[in-house]
């Protein structure tokens, strides 16, 4: 009985740091979320320095080429979002003008079926003010990622100079504790090649999906592909979100007949490349069920916000990885976390 009280008051103890854990972390997001977004970026940069180094160029030669290229590619990144987006409210009149006419002819088509057109209008989602604000609302959570950038990148660059001496003193200071070392570095090297081949195969995606809005006439269809890329890392629901633009343009400008050939195009090219080619080349992936999947994508951007939504699986792999599978209270929970346990059934 009294063994029984103990474990029962060290689980509620437990339970009670973890809250107090969560709510502390919760009120620094916005200090932490560029933190571990920069974080995840020298992860991936990280080699390609060493890589440099391994070739004969000084240190610092190789940190300055790395950190100007990324700064080359979120400046880019940042310009063509921003061009693309001002583009996009300078043409929204047309399209109102054109679901109007769309409307319109809906309108003569339900009268001559004796329908009234107030009834669907009446409808909250069919109301176009709405449909725009929708259109914007995605827009924005991609603004609001990177609105932290200056951060970002000056958290970048002192992680990045530091991550040598990081990985030193780490390999020193765990040498006795060989299990939890390589569990440092089982982490780093499966997320790293989970976002390198998950962006490769977005690349690849997005490329595809261009290319077929480009045929069927949809208007920025490279600012749709990028969205495409970006949501590609958003675990379970990412795909169904980049979707919406170009199908919202679509039912606007071309029609039905053209939307349902982009809905099938799109979904086509997305699962050849997420469901034929991606488990060949990450195998078991990052080894995570997708009922956690899912419940981290919405703990994490609940968490940090949007940014916590493109971060969810390697956020979620860390704390199984480098904290759950490293207690023995809590190992029994990293274990059912795995996707080995539906494999297997």
């Amino acid at each position: 009985m009294m063994k029984q009280s103990r474990t029962v008051g060290r689980l509620l103890l437990s339970l009670a740091s973890l809250v107090i854990i969560i709510a502390a972390l919760k009120s620094i997001s916005q200090l932490l979320g560029p933190i571990l977004l920069s974080l995840f970026v020298v992860l991936i940069v990280y080699p390609i320095m060493l890589w440099l180094e391994r070739r004969g160029m000084a240190r610092w030669i190789a940190y300055t080429l790395v950190v100007l290229g990324v700064i080359a590619v979120g400046t880019i990144f940042i310009i063509f979002l921003a061009v693309s987006l001002t583009e996009l409210s300078i043409t929204l009149p047309k399209y109102e003008e054109l679901l109007d006419a769309r409307l319109d002819g809906l309108q003569q088509w339900l009268a001559s079926h004796n329908l009234r057109i107030e009834d669907v209008l009446e409808l909250n989602w069919f109301n176009p003010q709405n449909i725009f604000q929708l259109l914007f609302y995605l827009v924005s959570i991609l603004l609001e990622t990177v609105a932290n950038v200056g951060l970002t990148l000056l958290v970048f660059i002192y992680m990045l100079a530091s991550a040598g001496n990081f990985w030193t003193h780490l390999r020193r200071e765990l040498a006795a504790d060989l299990p939890m070392l390589k569990r440092f570095s089982s982490f780093g090297q499966s997320i790293r090649i989970y976002l390198v081949i998950k962006s490769w195969l977005g690349v690849m995606t997005a490329m595809f999906q261009v290319i077929l809005m480009w045929i069927l006439g949809i208007d920025f269809a490279v600012l749709w592909g990028v969205f495409s890329f970006l949501f590609n890392f958003v675990p379970n629901i990412g795909f169904y979100i980049g979707l919406i633009p170009p199908v919202i343009i679509a039912v606007i400008k071309l029609g039905i007949t053209k939307t349902i050939i982009l809905i099938f195009g799109y979904t086509l090219i997305n699962n050849f490349f997420d469901v034929l080619i991606a488990p060949h080349y990450l195998g078991k992936g990052l080894d995570l069920s997708i009922l956690v999947g899912f419940l981290g994508l919405i703990f994490w951007t609940w968490m940090l916000g949007p940014i916590g939504a493109f971060l969810a699986l390697p956020l979620t792999v860390m704390v199984k990885k480098l904290l759950l599978e490293s207690l023995p209270d809590t190992q029994l929970l990293a274990s059912l976390m795995s996707s080995n346990s539906e494999t297997d059934s």
